[in-house]
């Protein structure tokens, strides 16, 4: 039983959502959830602290996080030895405050399509784009597709360290797309021009990533060296 505390423990931002019935929920999608038991990690959901109904809500019109509730969330973070950022159809200021703490920590934070978009918006002055303005020759959101597009993974990377490659095959669900990045480092293209990939140049391991390789795990290699690196930077010392 002791074991279990020598796992990593890999904090997931919880996502808000409607049930079928129109109940408001607080979730995570159960890939996220299974790709961490896969690589022998334990996920824990970090949830946010305010006394509101986010799903009621637009991210700008929630109130401001307090200070007793900002340090609830470092305290929640300090548990953990790593971060997952998930995908979603919107965020919060807590998701934001919970990325901002653990980029400072340098913990570990591996950000997926939404994630990865939240990630490039804090670090770009929230520049996203809608993929049909782009004019796109894909599809970027075919969900019940293995694989969508080709992604070239750029040279000198973190993510071609991780991959050992210059090109993958990847899936795609997303509507909205990155269109830029200041600090952060692009890592991966895809084969229209759009940016797939974003890195944090001389951190532990901040990686976003805009497929989703919590659901390829049973059938892709690639998918399996993001999350395999992403563990092992998290291992317990």
């Amino acid at each position: 039983m002791l074991d279990i505390f020598k796992k990593p423990i890999i904090g997931i931002i919880s996502r808000v959502d409607s049930d079928r019935d129109g109940d408001e929920v607080i979730c995570i999608m159960e890939d996220y959830r299974r790709a961490i038991l896969k690589k022998q990690a334990i996920p824990f959901l970090l949830l946010p602290p305010q006394d509101i109904v986010y799903d009621s809500l637009r991210p700008r019109e929630a109130e401001r996080l307090k200070e007793a509730e900002k340090e609830y969330l470092r305290n929640i973070v300090d548990m953990c030895d790593g971060i997952l950022i998930p995908g979603g159809h919107k965020w919060y200021e807590y998701d934001e405050y919970i990325y901002e703490y653990a980029y400072l920590k340098n913990m570990p934070i591996l950000g997926i399509c939404a994630g990865m978009q939240m990630m490039a918006c804090m670090d770009n002055g929230r520049a996203l784009d809608m993929t049909i303005k782009n004019e796109t020759i894909l599809n970027h959101h075919q969900k019940l597709e293995k694989y969508v597009h080709n992604v070239d993974i750029i040279e000198n990377s973190f993510l071609k360290n991780i991959l050992k490659t210059s090109k993958i095959r990847v899936n795609s669900r997303h509507n909205y797309h990155v269109n830029k990045v200041n600090n952060l480092k692009i890592s991966a293209i895809s084969e229209d021009g759009l940016i797939e990939a974003i890195e944090a140049p001389n951190k532990k391991f901040i990686l976003g990533v805009q497929w989703h390789p919590e659901s390829m795990l049973e059938y892709d290699e690639y998918a399996n060296k993001i999350f395999d690196e992403f563990i092992k930077n998290c291992q317990k010392s």
